[in-house]
């Protein structure tokens, strides 16, 4: 009796899943199948940056049908039947690939002025960085001057290496922060950069306004003469500036690299078109904080009440152990392409504004504020 009662319950309850569940899915139980969704037609390239005088080609893809190319407005951007595409002149435009079946578009911007900006200082604005930890540059927002061959490049990392007869060899081994910056700059102020590297490791504040800014004001009236022979128009002209390492350790006195800064802008300003000097302000050294605070502390000054001088980046005196390199001095790529995000975001805050950006301090534990926007 126990043995039937038993069985019977054993039905009851099989009968209820089935009445559950689809018998299919019981006897013929299905894999999970993952669906990709075709392409279809396309364009290889759906927007585009460029500079006046810049070519690409487009190429209608996922069909054997020939496109009919058109522009939206030639006087922006050209293209030829092979879907070359010209750029003319400053604008947007859209390009179309026509074919029986589908339409498509690729957006184009052109840009024919350029904001040249020098970044110079030491150390942590040299090459100390690991390339392949840098981000890559967006096309057509930043490039490097090469006034030796007359030619300007897309700026990629090792930023500066063949800039120069002096650049050293080893800077082909390093990364910058610039990379960074350019990225976040254009983001910002929706302007192109024409670069070029001039910084120096092992220099002190008194060296720049001495002699290295002749090299600052060299690079200016370059990337200047490239331009225009580029038919290209010049539109801001900035330095970033990174220093202070070698002064901290030296112990300088504070108010001695306060007036050797005011000289080096003036020197510069007195011989080229540079508007403003951003500052990016020195980090920490792991090893002996008390003087890198004093070196801080007048870099922050000079920014509040010279309006020549604008405060770029405060993050670097956030940074603990692990954003340095074993000496406990110079930055990672890591640390680097934080410094160079905000530096470029703010500079380029700056640049549509025309007020120097407030940011978090972490090195005084406020906002910083400048008092020129007063």
């Amino acid at each position: 009796m126990f043995k039937q009662s038993r069985n019977y319950w054993g039905m009851l309850v099989l009968v209820l899943l089935l009445s559950m569940t689809p018998l299919s899915s019981i006897l013929f139980p299905q894999k999970t199948i993952q669906t990709v969704k075709a392409s279809g037609i396309h364009l290889n390239v759906r927007k585009r940056i460029l500079l006046k005088g810049e070519k690409f080609t487009l190429i209608l893809k996922g069909t054997k049908n020939k496109p009919v190319f058109a522009s939206a407005d030639p006087a922006v951007a050209t293209v030829s039947k092979k879907g070359v595409v010209r750029a003319v002149g400053g604008g947007e435009t859209i390009i179309t690939a026509r074919t029986a079946k589908k339409t498509c578009r690729c957006k184009i911007t052109i840009h024919d002025t350029m904001d040249i900006i020098v970044f110079a200082g030491q150390s942590n604005m040299t090459n100390v960085g690991r390339a392949s930890e840098a981000p890559d540059v967006t096309p057509g927002t930043a490039y490097e001057a090469i006034p030796k061959s007359g030619k300007i490049s897309h700026l990629v990392e090792p930023f500066g290496v063949g800039q120069k007869k002096t650049t050293a060899k080893k800077s082909a081994q390093g990364a910058t922060l610039v990379s960074a910056f350019v990225n976040a700059y254009y983001k910002k102020a929706k302007t192109p950069v024409l670069a070029m590297n001039t910084a120096k490791g092992n220099t002190s504040i008194g060296q720049w306004s001495a002699s290295y800014y002749k090299e600052i004001v060299t690079d200016v009236r370059a990337m200047e003469k490239l331009l225009r022979k580029k038919g290209l128009k010049k539109g801001n002209v900035y330095v970033v500036f990174y220093q202070g390492e070698n002064d901290a350790m030296n112990s300088i006195v504070t108010t001695v690299y306060r007036k050797h800064m005011e000289l080096f802008m003036s020197n510069i300003q007195s011989e080229c078109d540079v508007s403003r000097c951003f500052i990016i302000r020195i980090s920490n050294d792991l090893n002996n904080l008390e003087s890198y605070d004093k070196i801080a502390a007048v870099q922050t000054r000079i920014c509040m009440e010279d309006p020549r001088f604008v405060m770029a980046a405060t993050i670097g005196s956030s940074f603990g152990v692990s954003y340095y390199q074993g000496d406990g001095v110079h930055l990672t790529q890591k640390a680097l392409n934080k410094v160079g995000e905000q530096a470029g975001r703010m500079t380029g805050t700056y640049t549509v504004t025309g007020k120097e950006p407030s940011m978090k301090d972490p090195r005084y534990h406020n906002t910083y504020r400048s008092l020129c926007n007063n």
